[in-house]
């Protein structure tokens, strides 16, 4: 059966990462519950015949029918019937069937051991009841995967599951995996349909979410005139440009990733961010090998610095690096950074860049204070700090 390159990069995590707990997340008719719904089955037929306990959750049993039950039938080619339990057999072990939107459905998880699970809706279910599913899959080897669509950011979906992307376990095994999906990514739907999918959104919050598959708030996503088709160029076509200038932003970090960003100017005036360096539990010798690496190619370039940590500014200056003070004004330097991505005058070298791909999809305003939520935006200051800093002079002579 034919997967969309997203799906495929899915089925691949699973096969060399093996996650413990698997989410899906992003655009309608994006592909995710297909993919899910492959790899459930996957899972369960790998212990076959063992009479292993598993679990499908979902908003109401009618949803759970529409989303799942109706394709997986298709799949295995034969009828699914519930009985009593709502429970039915497969590959022979006992899938569970439960809805779990109300506040008491976890209890319907309560009293067994399992070996997996498939959470469909994931926003729409209740937190309890994705906890206590979670807690039931302890027999060893157990999976959960779970997809949705998304909605506030603060949703306990997001903060506890897909904002952990890559967490391990001390045994070695990764515990959370996260994939985000857009509209786009479904290859396989038909252009006129998209075309007119998009036209008939909303913008705004509505857009973000159904076409980009982000998590916004009601004001939205930040950097919304941000298109993959637009804005990301590969390297080949990078290679291809004449740049007449090269600068650095840097976000020092530890706990939450840390990051260098290098971005260019060409002799039309437009900039791309070259390459990300993105890296968390890293001290400062790291960042010095990133940086003094950087002027061996580039030269003796501007980096424009974070200045949350001066003795870190400090030592780049002494090992021979022209860091700068990076001008932090947060809503002057965002609103430049999206004027010149709506004048698709900033792109992105998308092969060199992997946090970047995340954040810019993620990060959102707080709809509550007004200011970006401190989240997913690592390389998304670094490139702040860069482009607002060393454009600020310019915007100054110009007028």
């Amino acid at each position: 059966m034919d997967l969309t390159p997203k799906q495929i990069e899915v089925v691949e995590s699973v096969r060399t990462e093996d996650p413990k707990i698997l989410l899906l997340s992003g655009a309608k008719r994006a592909g995710k519950t297909y993919v899910a719904l492959l790899l459930f089955l996957a899972h369960v037929a790998k212990y076959e015949g063992e009479g292993l306990a598993f679990i499908i959750g979902g908003a109401t049993y009618s949803s759970i029918w529409r989303n799942i039950l109706d394709d997986m039938e298709k799949v295995i080619g034969r009828e699914i019937k519930l009985d009593k339990k709502n429970a039915f057999k497969l590959f022979g072990n006992k899938i569970y069937v439960f809805d779990g939107s109300k506040s008491d459905s976890w209890k319907k998880a309560r009293g067994f051991t399992a070996a997996g699970a498939f959470l469909n809706e994931g926003t729409a279910l209740h937190n309890m009841f994705v906890k206590e599913v979670i807690s039931r899959c302890s027999y060893k080897g157990a999976r959960i995967i779970i997809d949705t669509n998304p909605e506030n950011p603060a949703h306990p979906v997001k903060e506890d599951y897909i904002d952990k992307d890559g967490q391990m376990l001390a045994s070695g095994r990764l515990n959370i995996r996260s994939f985000h999906f857009t509209l786009h990514d479904n290859i396989f739907l038909d252009p006129e349909y998209v075309e007119s999918i998009i036209a008939s959104t909303p913008s705004g919050m509505f857009t973000d979410r159904d076409i980009f598959g982000r998590w916004a708030a009601a004001e939205g996503a930040i950097y919304k005139d941000f298109h993959d088709s637009v804005h990301y160029i590969t390297s080949e076509e990078a290679e291809k440009l004449n740049f007449v200038r090269y600068w650095a932003g840097v976000d020092w970090g530890y706990e939450h990733p840390g990051s260098i960003v290098l971005i260019a100017e060409d002799d039309q005036g437009d900039i791309y961010i070259l390459e990300e360096h993105a890296k968390q539990h890293e001290e400062i010798d790291y960042w010095v090998k990133v940086a003094i690496e950087i002027k061996s190619r580039f030269g003796n370039i501007n980096f424009y610095c974070d200045t949350a940590r001066p003795e870190h500014i400090i030592r780049f200056r002494r090992e021979g690096m022209r860091a700068i003070n990076a001008d932090k004004s947060v809503i002057a330097g965002i609103e430049e950074v999206a004027r010149l991505f709506k004048l698709r005058k900033l792109k992105v070298v998308k092969d060199k860049v992997e946090r970047f791909k995340k954040e810019i999809n993620m990060y959102v305003w707080n709809p509550i204070t007004g200011e970006p939520v401190k989240q997913w935006d690592d390389v998304l200051d670094a490139i702040r700090y860069a482009i607002y800093t060393h454009l600020k002079p310019q915007r100054r002579k110009t007028g």
